[in-house]
């Protein structure tokens, strides 16, 4: 848990219950901002991916959030502190993709592989579609050996900039992510 205080003070409580940094894990909640949608490229191909016949390239920025004490986001656009090149599809079924990608937040380079879960279209109103996304982590930096990003999103009929259409909502995601480092 993070607690953010006034004027910005912050404290993370550690493995052992307490507050100040943990030994074991770092956690990053961020919000992604999709920069472009192209048809996937030879970045995409299988080799890399894990995958056949992705579909799209994405291009994210990540930026930093600011949270109340009771865990609200306060502020979606703090600052810019990492990207994230993606690869998605195929659709599997209905309702969900394959999803790989490559990034790096601060100074931490990773790249991961997962899925995206649909829920139906026109959720919380029509034009938009909710969907979470989860990254096993990989090819991280030590002392990390693994992690997970799990991202919340809703995608609107502005597939790119933070502008949703309907207005009013934060896009495209906000993600955690949870990185494991190697007990010393």
């Amino acid at each position: 848990m993070c607690v953010v205080y006034p004027g910005g003070s912050t404290e993370a409580q550690d493995a052992t219950g307490g507050f100040g940094r943990s030994a074991v894990e770092d956690i990053y909640v961020v919000r992604s901002f999709r920069e472009s949608r192209d048809p996937a490229s030879a970045f995409c191909a299988e080799l890399r991916t894990g995958f056949g016949g992705a579909t799209r390239e994405d291009r994210y920025t990540f930026r930093s959030v600011a949270i109340s004490t009771s865990g609200q986001v306060i502020d979606a656009d703090v600052a810019t502190v990492g990207r994230l090149h993606a690869c998605v599809g195929p659709v599997i079924g209905t309702t969900s993709f394959n999803f790989y990608a490559e990034g790096v937040l601060g100074t931490i380079s990773f790249s991961g592989r997962g899925d995206c879960a649909v829920a139906p279209e026109g959720y919380p109103e029509p034009g938009l579609t909710v969907q979470r996304c989860f990254l096993k982590l990989g090819q991280l930096p030590d002392p990390y050996l693994g992690g997970l990003l799990m991202a919340n999103t809703i995608n609107s009929r502005a597939p790119l900039g933070g502008v949703s259409d309907p207005p009013g909502y934060t896009q495209p995601s906000i993600a955690t992510v949870r990185l494991w480092k190697r007990r010393e």
